[in-house]
């Protein structure tokens, strides 16, 4: 009975929102989250912590598509249609492309594996409670860290602070007992 209730306070919440969103009232928005809110407590009381918070997730994220499709709208048209790029293939371009994934793939990887472990390592719990953040955060981290690079004109400065942290997070690796 608890997930049927906390089934219909997600459809409430996702109304509210939609609502918010329609007629711009902020008042339908916070509306939306109090009752999404409380739809994630009623499914983690009906399932659960683990499945009630991907349900509590998953389920607006899932009946939102109705909402959307009826709002669709098609739009004209434009008048100058941006031709695409040609590929170039320059040995300058190719050379920097060659570059650049190298530096993700293996230099930043690393980079932020090593933060990652260092970081959890400070962390106060179990090893296995640390293995778990870390698996969490090194995709999250490597992607902040890949995203900072790749918007940065200053691509050598970037690599050189995250090495510098990189460092500092040697010694808490090699020194701090697990």
């Amino acid at each position: 009975m608890l997930s049927i209730t906390a089934g219909g306070l997600s459809l409430v919440a996702l109304v509210a929102v939609y609502r918010s969103w329609r007629a711009q009232v902020s008042r339908y928005l916070y509306l939306g989250i109090v009752f999404w809110l409380v739809s994630t407590v009623c499914w983690s009381y009906a399932q659960g912590w683990e499945f009630g918070l991907l349900y509590a997730l998953c389920i607006p994220a899932l009946l939102v598509w109705p909402f959307i499709a009826f709002n669709q709208v098609q739009l004209p048209q434009p008048k100058n249609v941006p031709q695409p790029r040609r590929f170039d293939f320059s040995r300058g371009a190719v050379i920097a492309n060659v570059t650049n994934y190298l530096v993700v793939m293996v230099i930043l990887l690393v980079i932020s594996v090593l933060i990652t472990l260092g970081v959890c390592a400070l962390l106060p719990f179990t090893i296995a409670g640390k293995l778990a953040t870390a698996t969490i955060l090194l995709p999250v981290l490597w992607g902040l860290i890949v995203y900072h690079y790749l918007a940065s004109s200053h691509k050598f400065k970037v690599i050189g602070t995250y090495a510098v942290l990189a460092a500092l997070c040697l010694p808490i690796l090699a020194f701090l007992p697990m």
